[in-house]
């Protein structure tokens, strides 16, 4: 069994446990969460209802079935309802003010960095360490099959299993935020679809990682909760911790932005902006005038999360290569 086979094999087997259908679900939940919430309409709270009635309603289908294809056509098809039932509602010739693409940036963004982390954890933790509960971690480990062919091809399963619905669900956003918003750019959501992309392999990265360390999926699950937990909460928790020793925290010192844009989530919140004319961001601080430094540049956060992005999953590659599994 070569690489390629394990990510076959692997790639199957999650959709038949349903897994890649949650996944693919919460994924497309985005696409509604931008075109239903925040498209031009005449009446947004309505759009809301049908997006969040489509959603709920989608999900509850994916329950009953198990089928890949019936899977895959729920997902694609619960994607389109969104779009279209945002178009037919929207109201372009009304005259009244078109929502800016900042704000669809903004919008779009701010939900994937909460959203797409919980996805990829949810998607990968379960990938090395599952093996070992139902026994199959022999057939895995098989010769010739190395460790580092059933991590990688792992990895890769994983992350086909995220990336895709995460593609298609934001270029479909592109379309109606293009169609429909002020200044709305689909070439801006294909930016910000190429800055998910990292993102989200970072976090499959740190779920794999912890799939590799745990003995029990129950592990798992806390290593990842508290690894996502530390990075939302624990980091800006330590931040402000550290302001409380500074007399006058206005305008925030140099070093408070150097500790939190090395943060990945600020990393990836910051980049998003890359693409719509956004001034201040409502989940990262935005430096008083007088602050000038390289920790709040765009090459830095791009440093930082294509550095975090390479190291994770590396991580747990190194130790699987020397534990003892069986």
């Amino acid at each position: 069994m070569s690489r390629a086979d394990v990510f076959r094999r692997d790639l199957t087997s999650v959709y038949r446990s349903r897994t890649g259908a949650a996944v693919s679900a919460i994924v497309a939940l985005a696409t509604v969460v931008a075109v239903g919430l925040f498209a031009l309409a005449s009446d947004v709270a309505l759009l809301g209802g049908v997006g969040g009635l489509a959603a709920i309603a989608s999900i509850l289908a994916l329950v009953f079935l198990g089928n890949p294809k019936q899977i895959a056509g729920v997902v694609v098809g619960f994607a389109a309802l969104a779009v279209v039932a945002t178009l037919a509602l929207s109201d372009p010739r009304s005259g009244a003010a078109r929502p800016n693409m900042e704000l669809a940036v903004t919008a779009v963004g701010s939900a994937l960095s909460v959203l797409l982390p919980l996805v990829c954890l949810v998607g990968s933790y379960a990938a090395l360490v599952g093996e070992r509960e139902t026994g199959s971690v022999r057939f895995l480990l098989g010769l010739p099959n190395s460790r580092d062919d059933a991590y990688v091809g792992k990895y890769l399963s994983r992350a086909t299993v995220v990336l895709v619905p995460l593609v298609v669900s934001l270029l479909l956003t592109g379309v109606v935020v293009a169609l429909t918003f002020r200044n709305g750019s689909f070439l801006g959501m294909v930016g910000l679809t190429l800055v998910s992309i990292p993102y989200a392999l970072l976090f499959v990265g740190i779920g794999l990682t912890a799939s590799a360390y745990a003995d029990t999926s129950n592990r798992s699950v806390a290593v990842v909760v508290a690894a996502f937990t530390v990075l939302r909460a624990g980091w800006p928790a330590l931040q402000f911790l550290l302001l409380s020793g500074v007399e006058d925290t206005y305008p925030k010192p140099e070093w408070y932005f150097w500790v939190g844009r090395l943060n990945p989530i600020n990393a990836y919140v910051k980049l998003t902006t890359l693409f719509a004319d956004v001034s201040h961001h409502p989940l990262i601080t935005t430096p008083a005038d007088s602050v000038s430094t390289v920790a709040t540049t765009y090459p830095f956060a791009a440093v930082v999360l294509l550095g975090w992005t390479v190291l994770a999953p590396l991580a747990g590659l190194v130790y699987f290569r020397n534990r003892d599994l069986l």
